[in-house]
């Protein structure tokens, strides 16, 4: 097979700055996890909501570190980072009004 000489295309400041919000949105992500205020209920259920922060923002930052090549694995790690975000959001909306 033959190889392909492709270019490598260069990092846009917008990807940039989405690594650096990746970065700290996975840091803040863990502040969550450590913080012991949020809504956690008794035995598993408490822990749904600091896995889909937390996934919410790593899925974001792996996708930010992608290569620039790579567009549609990006736009799917940044729609299942969207999803992980309504999912967590829709769950701590039901913890605080069970307890």
């Amino acid at each position: 097979m033959e190889k392909k000489n492709q270019e490598k295309q260069e990092v846009s400041t917008g990807m940039k700055l989405c690594r650096a919000l990746g970065v700290i949105l996975v840091l803040a992500a863990i502040a969550y996890i450590i913080w012991g205020g949020d809504f956690d209920g008794k035995g598993i259920v408490g822990y749904v909501d600091d896995f889909m922060v937390f996934m919410a923002a790593f899925t974001f930052a792996h996708g930010s570190f992608q290569r620039p090549e790579r567009r549609y694995i990006r736009r799917q790690l940044y729609m299942l980072s969207s999803l992980f975000a309504l999912l967590a959001l829709c769950w701590v909306i039901m913890l605080a009004f069970i307890q």
